[in-house]
């Protein structure tokens, strides 16, 4: 987990991560999901989703479908209330 973060770390700094922002929290299922799926059909191929959701069966239900759907998710940050994904395309 380190390792992704510094990396991340230094895409950022070198301005190479291109992210789009949503912030979803206080969204039921399936709406923060299917929310998440259009933005990313929309998403230039050089762009990354950076989501905010509420922890617990949001956050973990959105981040099971997109797996199966062939994205890449990983967590940034996970605390009690919420977490934040970056998804990267199929």
């Amino acid at each position: 987990m380190g390792c992704l973060v510094s990396c991340l770390a230094r895409i950022v700094d070198e301005n190479q991560l291109n992210l789009k922002y949503l912030d979803l929290r206080g969204l039921s299922c399936p709406i923060n999901f299917v929310k998440c799926c259009l933005a990313l059909e929309n998403l230039p191929a050089d762009y990354n989703l950076q989501v905010d959701l509420d922890e617990g069966e949001a956050g973990d239900t959105v981040m099971d479908g997109l797996k199966e759907k062939g994205f890449k998710v990983h967590i940034s940050k996970r605390d009690n209330q919420m977490i934040s994904l970056i998804i990267s395309g199929e």
